[in-house]
């Protein structure tokens, strides 16, 4: 739609610009210069502003003149509204004016002229307060009725398939337990004891970011674990590990109490109409209250046996190991009673838990097998992925051949990262597995087309955001597995006020690079990476067109900032940044050493004892100290930019050719 510079509409009303960009900007129209433009629909917008008396004859009259020929037309089903009848009508809440002129057929801009007479400066896109909705109706002699907005969940697009298998061909096969709990109440803790690992070294601040699935021998079948986050921002991941779950095991600290995601575990199991089994963690210390927490339980219609009531309680000590054989010991009789079982010598199908990118993998997926026996070399579809099955691991990454109902396994050689929560489904050939991979991803692209793109901007946001004039905040979401994509997207887009709308423009697993600095640049957004990290080329290119990068290894943090951000609160603090790029070009060992790095200094310097990134592929793999750092056979300080070196990493050997070394220095931001 072509457009006309404020300028020239200035001239031809003969009127100072800068009030038509103020009334411009007042009705929510993007404006920033004389030089803007406007549509003829948002010219007549301001020119209503401007002069709503003339103007509001004249819509009057060509109101009046509409409904003469809608008369005359004797259109069916258009209610007439009359001044001594009240009709109620249906509104989706936070409709625009242009919505819900196509409800109650009166014009979008007879609308906003409408809402600017009782002080209320809306463009014809813009979402409504339920409020005003009532106080816009009441005026055409309406009641409204409000309604929720209609969604459509991946589910309801994307049909899972449903297996009915004779009695007789049922085998008992291994329970699926979910361990749910609040954030640091020992979920993984427990599991490290189990299995005799540890996990949670691993995982930056200790917090558990990704869905882990564990099989542990114990009992004739064994028992599978599957592990989820505790943060808020996993409720979603949560709800589908009940989904796939036989039995949730519901961690509670005995010196904490019942918290808000025991509270969401303990309805997300409800819903499942999963069983619960309690075990009350860290009884080894000395404020530890077993009796209160049974007590706090019972509000959530959660009664254990002790208590007369169904749900068994455990106390245990995840540190000290005491009461987990009990635990087993619960859950193997638990699981007895549900008789769980399923059909071994049919095709394989199962729910994908996790997906991510593995250097010298590709794209890895992490699924549970909930029927048949899953073969290497068997056409998978999950979705809209599909998969000819190259390789599986277990949690120990030993290889395998087979993998039978109840059990977790990684599975390689997916053409695209699977989605978290997807059911997978062997078929017989390699044909009807794409096929169904394809179909899906029709109905998604349809449906994202059609409904659910969340699309539309951070660089000026702060300045912006404090003075009020912007009220859309685009973010490019990049991540290490699909998991953290889903579960970051869904709490950023809690994160929208009354006043700032956020959006996701684009998401997706991997490091980032120049077509999401490209992608910003066009939609003026905020590029977030949850451990991953732009390549040198995306960066360049995001300091050279001013975009904002913003990386993190720890989610609650992530969402602290945009939330901050979007309050426009974002204060000055000290952050690590890149002062050096290091590109490995061989590696070698020295002694008191080991690995060295014989790398090249691309970018920057390099400074002993600085904190390092050691990034591959893009995806963040180890962060430390530079403990050794040598030009030929020289210990040094400083390495400056073109320069080679040798670069010694602390407790950390695994450097291959190709990888990148990020260096880090404190500064302002």
């Amino acid at each position: 739609m072509a457009k006309k510079r404020i300028h020239q509409i200035a001239k031809e009303l003969d009127i100072a610009s800068a009030d038509i960009l103020f009334h411009a900007k007042e009705l929510g129209i993007e404006v920033k210069t004389a030089s803007s433009g406007l549509t003829e629909e948002e010219e007549q917008l301001v020119k209503l502003s401007l002069f709503p008396e003339p103007e509001t004859e004249s819509i009057e009259e060509s109101k009046k003149v509409e409904e003469d020929i809608v008369e005359s037309e004797d259109i069916q089903n258009t209610e007439t509204i009359e001044d001594d009848s009240v009709d109620i009508v249906e509104i989706t809440k936070n409709s625009s004016p242009n919505q819900i002129s196509k409800v109650i057929d009166i014009g979008a801009i007879q609308i906003v002229e409408d809402l600017m007479s009782f002080g209320i400066m809306k463009a014809i896109d813009t979402p409504l307060e339920d409020s005003e909705i009532e106080q816009l109706l009441e005026k055409y002699n309406l009641i409204v009725d409000l309604i929720e907005p209609v969604t459509t969940s991946r589910e309801d697009i994307i049909n899972y398939e449903d297996f009915e298998d004779d009695a007789d061909k049922l085998q008992l096969r291994a329970p699926i337990i979910t361990v749910m709990g609040h954030v640091d109440h020992g979920k993984t803790s427990l599991l490290d004891y189990i299995r005799n690992e540890k996990v949670a070294d691993g995982e930056a601040g200790g917090i558990t970011q990704h869905v882990g699935a564990y099989k542990v021998q114990k009992g004739e079948t064994g028992i599978t674990f599957i592990d989820t986050p505790g943060h808020e921002a996993f409720t979603q991941m949560r709800a589908r590990g009940a989904n796939v779950t036989d039995i949730v095991v519901l961690v509670v600290a005995a010196d904490d109490g019942v918290m808000p995601q025991t509270i969401e575990a303990i309805n997300h199991s409800k819903a499942a109409n999963v069983p619960i089994v309690v075990a009350i963690n860290k009884c080894d210390l000395p404020e530890a209250n077993p009796t209160m927490i049974k007590a706090d339980l019972t509000k959530y219609e959660l009664i254990t046996e002790d208590l007369g009531g169904d749900v068994p309680a455990v106390e245990v000590s995840a540190l000290k190991g005491t009461g987990i054989d009990d635990l087993l010991e619960t859950l193997a009789l638990v699981a007895e009673i549900e008789e769980l079982k399923a059909n071994f010598n049919t095709e394989a199908s199962g729910f994908i838990i996790e997906s991510r990118m593995e250097v010298g993998k590709g794209n890895v997926a992490t699924v549970v097998v909930t029927r048949g026996t899953l073969q290497q070399g068997d056409f998978l579809y999950a979705g809209q992925a599909f998969c000819r099955v190259k390789s599986m691991f277990d949690h120990n990454n030993k290889n395998q051949k087979t993998v039978v109902p109840g059990s977790p396994i990684d599975i390689t050689g997916w053409d695209e990262a699977p989605t978290a929560g997807d059911q997978f489904v062997a078929l017989k050939n390699q044909k009807l597995a794409k096929s169904k991979a394809e179909d899906n991803k029709n109905k998604l692209k349809i449906h994202n087309d059609a409904s659910f793109s969340v699309e539309s901007r951070m660089s000026d946001m702060m300045k912006l955001l404090q003075e009020g004039e912007l009220n859309n905040v685009n973010i490019i979401l990049k991540a290490d597995t699909n998991g953290s994509v889903e579960a970051i997207r869904d709490g950023v887009l809690k994160l929208s006020t009354e006043d700032v709308n956020i959006q996701i423009v684009h998401s997706a697993v991997g490091g980032i690079v120049l077509s999401d600095v490209d992608l910003a640049s066009a939609t003026d957004s905020l590029i977030i990476g949850f451990n991953v990290r732009p390549d040198s080329q995306a960066r360049n290119m995001a300091q050279s067109k001013g975009i904002d990068v913003r990386t993190y290894s720890i989610i609650y943090e992530l969402l602290d900032d945009v939330s901050e951000a979007v309050q426009g609160q974002m204060t000055i603090k000290t952050e690590e940044a890149i002062i050096g790029v290091v590109d490995v070009k061989t590696t070698f060992r020295a002694p008191k050493v080991g690995i060295v790095a014989g790398s090249i200094v691309s970018e920057g310097k390099v400074e002993l004892n600085a904190k390092a990134r050691l990034l591959r592929q893009g995806v963040v793999i180890y962060e430390g100290t530079i403990v050794s750092l040598r030009r030929f056979k020289d210990n040094v300080e400083i390495v400056n930019e073109g320069l080679e070196c040798g670069i010694g990493l602390s407790d950390y050997k695994d450097i291959k050719e190709g990888d990148t070394i990020e260096i880090l220095g404190e500064v302002e931001v």
